[in-house]
């Protein structure tokens, strides 16, 4: 049986776990063997023991310490692996399932090996229409991640010869439904724990494409995703997401050294005049989180240099040729 297992992680999510695994358990899994696995982030609501006693067949991984998406995750597909996974779907606690989608997810996988990540489209939670996220993947489409404020830089998507019908290959997929090869996991890596929360999946998704794959979405699947969490406005967010963007950018070798400075002084402008993706309140709270990601950065230089030199090898060694197909790996 094709092994999948469901990975959530919570940190004081008890309020949407009972509508996340009832509505993901009460699935069709013919022919599949699901293994639900809840990473606990010290929550301190009684999460664990309500999926312990809701939810008894859930594998639970209870944290002692507060920890951040890309490290909980990657714990909890390490787990995965260990069990023997053929693939590895992350599931946002704030999600609601429909009883096809993993079905689904796994039958397109199965039919196009040449895919390596791919996700459903996201609906509100409250009612069945796109949510923001989506509204923005379809808006920006196959461009480049940050096509908003540099729109000439070469997209990341592969050719039209070989595409899945119904696809859409965006810059990534996002974190709350994204379902990868375990195989993938195994030739690219877990999750860069440096980013911590924000741009960990979009650096996930472009080292799948330089080893081979295709990363897509797929516009007929959907689930119902409530998004934005407890940090949507918060100076973690802010901080968070203007460091990392800098991070992603000065690791990734495919931007020139000339595009990537003018870059960063255009999002230098743009975050001091609270236009950026996290605008600050103030010009006074802007400046400081631009010092925060500078001092941020200047100390991690050795681990950028080190990062884009091994994103370079890797997207070398994916370079010049046709996308290709993964060699499928034995059943347990």
């Amino acid at each position: 049986m094709t092994r999948i297992a469901v990975i959530t992680v919570g940190t004081n999510e008890a309020g949407w776990l009972d509508a996340c695994y009832s509505t993901l358990l009460a699935g069709d899994f013919d022919g599949l063997r699901i293994d639900a696995v809840y990473v606990d982030n010290a929550s301190t609501d009684g999460s664990v023991d309500l999926v312990r006693t809701r939810f008894p067949d859930v594998h639970i991984i209870a944290r002692g310490h507060r920890g951040e998406f890309s490290d909980a995750n990657n714990l909890g597909i390490r787990h995965a692996l260990a069990l023997g996974a053929d693939y590895v779907f992350l599931l946002n606690p704030d999600t609601m399932t429909p009883p096809n989608l993993v079905r689904d997810l796994t039958a397109f996988m199965e039919r196009h090996p040449q895919y390596g990540v791919v996700g459903p489209m996201q609906h509100r939670y409250e009612e069945p229409e796109p949510n923001d996220w989506s509204v923005m993947a379809l808006e920006a489409g196959e461009a480049h991640v940050f096509v908003h404020t540099w729109p000439d830089h070469p997209s990341g998507a592969g050719p039209a010869e070989g595409r899945a019908d119904r696809t859409l290959e965006h810059a990534y997929v996002q974190g709350a439904a994204f379902f990868v090869r375990a195989e993938v996991l195994r030739r690219v890596g877990l999750f860069d724990e440096v980013y911590g929360t924000y741009y960990e999946e979009v650096d996930l998704c472009r080292r799948v494409r330089w080893a081979g794959w295709r990363v897509a979405l797929l516009l007929d699947l959907h689930l119902r995703h409530k998004g934005g969490g407890g940090t949507a406005h918060s100076l973690y967010r802010r901080r968070r997401m203007i460091r990392n963007k800098y991070y992603h950018l000065f690791t990734d070798p495919g931007w020139p050294r000339g595009e990537a400075l003018r870059l960063t002084v255009t999002w230098v402008w743009l975050d001091l005049l609270r236009r950026g993706p996290a605008p600050a309140p103030t010009f006074r709270a802007g400046l400081g989180d631009l010092c925060h990601a500078l001092g941020w950065l200047l100390r991690g230089i050795p681990t950028i240099v080190r990062v884009r030199r091994e994103r370079a090898v890797l997207a070398a060694r994916g370079a010049g040729g046709p996308l290709r197909a993964p060699t499928r790996r034995s059943r347990r």
